[in-house]
């Protein structure tokens, strides 16, 4: 827990200052290997549904494991928003999923019911998704922002014209 929420040392004058922060990338880090996890957990229930269903959770978890080290050795920009956009792509398969049914597959267009482990795991990629829009400078930060809220703002506008059930 070392680093969490330490104090930090006592300042010039003689006062102790405030909690030092969380480095963002190590943060990042163990969300995304949360995340990882779940979906490796998953692996085998899904590869028995369907191939395709399995290597999409193989897919997915590696991408997220592989992700925690990059970010931890690399924290720049170009890698939030590579772990931006994968775990944002990761969202809205689950967003429809539980709405439209998967597209592909013997279960195709058949919506799933949200449970307690994907709902978690889906909050800790939204979590992820904010962690690393932090580690972003100001004008990248704005535009993937925008793009990402934009993107959620067209998901309400399917779901409340029809498209998305």
């Amino acid at each position: 827990m070392a680093g969490i929420a330490l104090r930090g040392p006592a300042s010039r004058r003689g006062r102790r200052t405030a909690f030092r922060r969380l480095d963002p990338a190590a943060f990042a880090a163990a969300l995304s290997l949360a995340a990882a996890w779940v979906h490796l957990a998953y692996l085998g229930s899904h590869l028995r549904q369907w191939w395709a269903y399995g290597a999409f959770f193989l897919a997915t978890g590696a991408g997220q494991a592989l992700f925690a080290p990059l970010v931890l050795r690399r924290p720049r920009g170009w890698v939030a928003a590579t772990g931006i956009g994968g775990n944002v792509a990761i969202i809205a398969m689950y967003v429809l999923t539980r709405t439209a049914g998967p597209p592909l597959g013997p279960h195709a267009h058949v919506p799933e019911q949200a449970g307690a482990v994907d709902l978690a795991t889906t909050a800790t990629e939204v979590v992820l998704v904010g962690v690393l829009l932090t580690m972003l400078d100001g004008r990248a930060r704005r535009v993937t922002g925008h793009a990402v809220v934009g993107f959620a703002a067209l998901l309400w506008v399917l779901r409340l014209t029809g498209y998305l059930p």
